[in-house]
């Protein structure tokens, strides 16, 4: 088993893409340069991706040009971003940068504003293990949902109104640690980032933290600094 996986590893390249737009609008800053605790989101996830050894090679789709030129890497590759593909709906768009980019093998996008997730080698170990096409990281949601209506929707309350937490049914909500692990193939195929059998691989409260605003940036610098 051992053995065969291996040769998998080895058959099934496994390029990571990292999106590098410009800027942030919800920021209001570069999140990706920006002073991060003495370093920046964007060196941080590089030398995360760097340092897992299923990962062949690694392409950053910019329109920054200051990232050109920033690491002297054989397995990093930056790429111009198609202007094209900096506007429309951003699946559609990461989904055209893959296929611009990628050939052949596996395709794993990452994002840096996820800088606590570092479980690159065991997602693609499971990728490989489980019966999936596809594999996206998901946080289990274990409170009470409400929908728009104030509905509770995840537990029947004509069953019981008020069910442990522990009781409900488990929901899961996408984190974008990793959106997909999936062959090109197959995201040339659905031009998707999910498959038909996807696995969702779990992460904790820490680990599916996601930068986007300013308070957000400032608790998570604090965080940073306190566990490295």
């Amino acid at each position: 088993m051992i053995l065969r996986q291996c040769i998998k590893f080895n058959m099934n390249k496994i390029t990571a893409i990292i999106p590098c737009r410009k800027g942030s609008t919800r920021l209001g800053f570069d999140k990706q340069l920006s002073n991060f605790a003495g370093t920046t989101l964007l060196d941080i996830k590089v030398n995360q991706l760097l340092n897992a050894k299923h990962i062949d090679n690694i392409i950053l789709s910019t329109d920054d040009y200051n990232i050109f030129n920033r690491y002297n890497n054989k397995k990093i590759k930056v790429v111009e971003r198609d202007p094209n593909l900096l506007n429309v709906n951003d699946a559609d768009s990461l989904v055209d940068v893959c296929l611009q980019h990628v050939n052949k093998g596996n395709v794993l996008i990452t994002f840096c504003t996820n800088p606590f997730f570092n479980e690159y080698d065991s997602a693609i170990e499971k990728y490989y293990e489980e019966n999936c096409d596809s594999l996206l990281t998901a946080r289990k949601v274990g409170s009470f949902i409400i929908d728009e209506e104030n509905k509770i929707i995840n537990c029947d309350r004509k069953k019981e109104k008020w069910p442990r937490t522990q009781d409900l049914p488990s929901w899961f909500e996408l984190d974008s640690c990793i959106e997909p692990i999936m062959s090109i193939d197959l995201m040339r195929s659905l031009h998707d980032r999910i498959g038909h059998r996807p696995y969702l691989y779990i992460t904790d409260a820490i680990q599916s933290i996601d930068i986007d605003y300013k308070k957000e940036w400032d608790l998570a610098e604090k965080l940073w600094k306190a566990l490295n």
